[in-house]
């Protein structure tokens, strides 16, 4: 078994940033196309499907997204086990990448392209098609992606070093998205209809991301830097093995809070900028300027923090500073202070969670693979990440279709923003949540039995 590392090492961690960027496209930008503010509608834009609330809690998009979600929940453990069962000369882990990446980047463009420019059913049944396409696509390509972190790391370092160099990327590519993007969209705009210029925007940013999401294909060579062998265990046992794991289950519970307060954030980040700070779509490029430019500045610190006191503490910290920063945007315009610099300081402190975010998770699940392949002698990476897939799509789904009914319930416009001050709130209790749940973690049990070095407190 070789060491993975040099340009090898360099291009797959780059991958992030193709995967990342393509996934940014979609989670930023859906929310303020498909249900855009009353003014923005005034001024050209259409709204694709209804805003209105049905049975009391359900809103059109939020079904949608739940209906995608679950699509996603059920294709990870489905896609995990047939990774980790593989016995593809390609490799475990490569034909997934390879079958994955052009799917993705196709079906997060088609979310711009529904076919009735008026609110009607024919969208919902459309767009409920291509979230379902697209979540299959993403479950397929990133996690065989993730899975690979166990495997091609050989050791705790290396897997920190890789995940602090993928958590670059994912900034990376989520910047150009969430930076690039706005400018994109002002700079069509001044010749485009804005249906048009949001489709210019999503078809000029895939293109790269694409390309980038390759490169991972041509440097993993399985066989030469990996030991890991095809599990034998069928995919209804792995499953319920996973989830037996008490010390996965604390863990799970935690990141999913993580992302759940991130997926507000990044959902509610334009209709924050129109409602709340009354600026344009522009502006959401330096706020985002600032929150990936304060991350990438934080990755050393979390990096550091992650071998110095641990992992546990240092998701806390993490947990802990998204529910203050998350709650803190819901006062902007509130607060005696410019509605745009609230904002532009608040994301750059959210920067820090956001990095360890980004950094300390798969480090941990890596861990948690480690150990059960000890216990066990299976190596069942997939299906670790797999379950945690499961649960994220759902809690994804969730806070999306929580943001729709806030947003259908008390309010989208400038006249009437009280439903996207109420959804960050939402979010920072979410967080105080996982932060529960990561106290239960046992970080020194775990680092015993592998034998790794001496208990952290």
């Amino acid at each position: 078994m070789e060491d993975f590392k040099g340009i090898r090492r360099f291009l797959y961690n780059s991958s992030t940033a193709g995967w990342s960027l393509i996934d940014s496209i979609f989670m930023t930008f859906y929310v303020a196309f498909l249900l855009p503010p009353r003014e923005k509608i005034a001024a050209g834009m259409v709204q694709f499907i209804s805003n209105k609330a049905f049975l009391g809690i359900f809103t059109v998009l939020g079904s949608i997204m739940i209906f995608g979600r679950i699509v996603d929940a059920v294709a990870d453990p489905l896609v995990a086990s047939w990774s980790d069962t593989s016995r593809s000369p390609l490799g475990r882990r490569r034909l997934f990448l390879i079958m994955g990446g052009l799917p993705l980047a196709l079906f997060s463009v088609l979310v711009f392209f529904p076919p009735v420019p008026h609110v009607s059913w024919v969208n919902a049944l459309y767009l409920a098609l291509v979230f379902g396409g697209y979540f299959f696509a993403f479950t397929v390509y990133v996690g065989p992606y993730l899975a690979l972190i166990p495997e091609l790391g050989h050791s705790d370092a290396e897997r920190i070093g890789m995940t602090t160099a993928q958590g670059y990327f994912s900034l990376i590519g989520n910047a150009v998205v969430m930076i690039g993007g706005p400018l994109l969209l002002s700079h069509f705009m001044a010749r485009d209809p804005a249906v048009t210029a949001y489709r210019k925007m999503a078809i000029s940013l895939a293109i790269p991301g694409l390309i980038v999401a390759y490169l991972a294909v041509f440097v993993v060579d399985e066989k030469r830097f990996s030991s890991a062998k095809p599990s034998n265990v069928p995919l209804k046992e792995s499953f319920l093995k996973t989830l037996r794991n008490r010390a996965f289950i604390m863990y799970l519970l935690a990141n999913l809070a993580l992302w759940f307060v991130l997926n507000i954030i990044r959902s509610s980040a334009i209709p924050i900028t129109l409602t709340l700070a009354k600026a344009d779509e522009a502006f959401a490029s330096t706020m985002f300027t600032s929150l990936f430019g304060a991350a990438a500045i934080f990755f050393p610190l979390v990096w550091w923090l992650g071998r110095k006191i641990g992992k546990k503490l240092t998701m806390m910290i993490g947990l802990i500073g998204f529910s203050i920063f998350s709650s803190m945007f819901s006062l902007t315009g509130i607060v005696a202070v410019d509605p745009k610099l609230w904002i532009i300081v608040n994301a750059a402190l959210m920067g820090l969670p956001v990095a360890v975010l980004l950094v300390i998770p798969n480090v941990i699940l890596a861990e948690l693979c480690d150990l059960d392949a000890k216990r066990t002698g299976e190596r069942r990476e997939a299906m670790f990440f797999g379950v945690q897939g499961f649960f994220m799509k759902l809690n994804l789904g969730i806070s999306t279709a929580i943001l729709a009914l806030m947003y259908s319930l008390f309010g989208k416009d400038i006249s009437n923003p009280l439903g996207v001050r109420i959804t960050p709130v939402i979010g920072g209790v979410v967080a105080l949540l996982g932060l529960i749940a990561v106290l239960q973690y046992p970080e020194n049990e775990i680092r015993r039995e592998l034998g790794l070095k001496e208990e952290l407190r």
